[in-house]
């Protein structure tokens, strides 16, 4: 996706939410998750533990802005004797459009942009070798919002990164304080 893309995306939510930022369930919040992040590719499966730190702002009930850091842990798999691990990291932003069932769930989708680093290490014996890179890509997901108490929130949800020929998917459990 082009910077052209992504910036004329961003100025049609910005627009949209302009025009609802004054509806009830309005706020900053922040959260924290954890949870497991798979990465595939011709002759590699991978997993690990992901963790996530954000913070966001709520428009109203339907929409919603974030951004944060993730830790997509280390992906290793072993093929005819070789090790291969990639390590990932970075930075992402946002959007969330929400469809509130009632008043305590909220299924939403979620579109933004990741920028993150990532280390590739080939090891055979007590030899390695390694590799890093930064680059940015398209990050989409879904899930559904629980809301416990006006401050609580608690979120299951997936996210795939848009890597070129890499399935990286993220399914991760995420609590957020609302203030």
């Amino acid at each position: 996706m082009t910077y052209r893309k992504l910036s004329g995306l961003s100025i049609c939510a910005l627009a949209f939410a302009g025009n609802l930022a004054h509806a009830d369930d309005s706020g900053f919040y922040l959260g924290a998750g954890a949870g497991q992040a798979t990465q595939s590719a011709e002759g590699f499966d991978g997993k690990d533990t992901s963790f996530k730190l954000l913070g966001g702002y709520t428009f109203n009930k339907y929409l919603a802005a974030e951004a944060g850091y993730i830790d997509g842990g280390e992906q290793s798999d072993t093929t005819d004797g070789l090790t291969l691990a990639v390590k990932s990291d970075g930075f992402f932003a946002a959007a969330l459009a929400k469809l509130p069932l009632g008043e305590y769930a909220a299924p939403y989708v979620k579109f933004g942009y990741v920028f993150y680093d990532s280390t590739a290490t080939v090891s055979a014996g007590g030899q390695s070798l390694s590799e890093s890179s930064s680059d940015e890509d398209l990050l989409y997901g879904v899930g559904c919002e629980f809301k416990f108490t006006e401050h609580f929130r608690l979120r299951a949800e997936y996210e795939r990164v848009d890597v070129p020929d890499t399935d990286f998917d993220i399914f991760s459990i995420v609590a957020a304080f609302h203030f």
